[in-house]
């Protein structure tokens, strides 16, 4: 029991880590200004022009597309399209160059943020092996932490259990 309590002690710790990890760049990717960004990934397209009217929505392929035509970048650019209300692209460029697109296939704003696409890379796995070898050592240890946490609370419930009965018999 000692051991088993041990080795859960160890890989919640080293576990917590990778964990926090992707909390931290979940967050800061949420919430753009935290790293010195505008807005927020979840602003509307109403509230990024401010206008109000109804434009006609595109799907993500042709407002990017259109945003392309426009002359903000080139198709060849691109590199990762999200979709978080308004279609995020990230540029292969070494600025870390996020364009903002309504909908409606027009450029919103386009940044630079080095720091927010080094965040950007660990958080959606451009990291190569390192974040393969993050998501399977996060894995294994969170299968490890189920069995051993189910085991340990098993061990207790049984001796609960135990200790009641004694008491009852005694």
């Amino acid at each position: 029991m000692k051991k088993t309590r041990h080795l859960h002690l160890w890989i919640g710790l080293i576990c917590s880590v990778f964990l926090l990890l992707e909390a931290i760049t979940g967050l800061l990717l949420t919430e753009r200004w935290l790293m010195g960004m505008s807005g927020h990934s979840h602003d509307s397209h109403e509230h990024a022009h401010g206008d109000g009217h109804e434009h006609a929505k595109l799907n993500m392929i042709d407002a990017v597309k259109k945003a392309s035509e426009s002359g903000a970048f080139s198709m060849d650019e691109v590199g990762v399209v999200m979709n978080h209300g308004m279609y995020m692209v990230r540029l292969n460029d070494k600025d870390g160059t996020l364009v903002t697109i309504a909908p409606d296939g027009t450029v919103v704003k386009k940044e630079v943020n080095t720091f927010a696409s080094f965040v950007r890379a660990i958080h959606v796995g451009k990291l190569g092996i390192w974040n393969r070898l993050m998501i399977d050592v996060a894995a294994i240890a969170i299968i490890i932490l189920t069995i051993t946490g189910i085991y340990l609370s098993v061990k207790i419930l049984r001796a609960q259990t135990k200790a009641k009965r004694r008491n009852i018999a005694a």
